[in-house]
């Protein structure tokens, strides 16, 4: 297990880094119940690496469209931007309607473009990313992009925390809750974007959503969370790297597998706590 590990270190630690910053903004998505915003981002971030696909086979775009992440980065960000600034709320959509709608719309348009992309590994890319690709200076680009959000999400913990589950509250001793609100679905969408184009669709929305459930059925207070849905996507990544290649298993969805495992164990501990 050991030398599997060590043979694919370098797609490990980009996977790591793509699980710890994911899981620790999954984490307000699980808590706010907006695990649709989340899927509708990812799908998003899809629609626009295969439109950059598209576009890159017909010669159109140049070096815009030569990096799938800069469009998938535009798309996911202009997303962002509507969530967060309540888009449909105050239509006659409601707003969980538009996150769905934007989720179908998004996911088709990206099969459609990625069936005429004239790319050759497209139709993987656009599913499941190339996790085993990942280089090392892959993994520094997403440092790049991780460590600076994560450092934000620290100093700002308690404002990202008041704001999200206590609103009223924080616009009565002034904070501009809309104002941390698109800051908090800014930073979502930008992890989203460029761990889309390495780690596909499945992977993203796992480390979005089961490592911050499981933190949530084991722990007691936000910081607990936090720390054990981080845990929960290292230890899963280790273990689905692990057991995917001698197995001859797809990495990202043995990676989603263990995390479901961890999920389970972390149910049934909650269930025998409460008994």
């Amino acid at each position: 297990m050991l030398s599997t590990i060590l043979l694919f270190r370098e797609a490990l630690y980009g996977a790591l880094v793509i699980g710890i910053a994911c899981s620790v903004l999954g984490a307000y998505v699980v808590l706010r119940r907006i695990v649709f915003v989340g899927a509708a981002l990812a799908q998003l971030s899809s629609a626009g690496i295969a439109l950059a696909l598209f576009l890159g086979g017909l010669g159109i775009g140049g070096e815009f469209t030569h990096h799938p992440v800069v469009m998938a980065l535009v798309v996911t960000l202009a997303g962002a931007l509507f969530f967060g600034a309540g888009g449909g709320a105050r239509a006659s959509v409601p707003p969980d309607a538009a996150i769905g709608v934007t989720y179908a719309v998004a996911a088709a348009a990206g099969i459609l473009l990625i069936a005429k992309a004239k790319t050759g590994e497209a139709h993987d890319i656009f599913l499941q990313g190339n996790i085993l690709g990942i280089t090392r200076s892959d993994t520094l680009v997403l440092l790049a992009v991780c460590l600076p959000v994560l450092v934000v999400h620290a100093l700002f913990y308690k404002e990202f925390l008041f704001v999200s589950f206590d609103r009223e509250t924080a616009r009565t001793l002034g904070y501009k809750v809309n104002r941390w609100n698109l800051f908090l679905y800014l930073t979502l969408g930008l992890v989203i974007s460029y761990s889309m184009q390495y780690a596909g669709v499945m992977l993203v929305f796992n480390y979005l959503v089961i490592p911050p459930v499981t933190g949530l059925l084991l722990a007691r207070s936000m910081r607990g969370i936090f720390t054990i849905a981080v845990a929960s996507a290292v230890v899963a990544s280790v273990a689905g790297f692990a057991l995917s290649i001698p197995f001859d298993l797809p990495s990202g969805p043995a990676i989603i597998a263990a995390s479901g495992a961890l999920a389970l164990v972390a149910a049934g501990a909650a269930r025998l706590r409460t008994n």
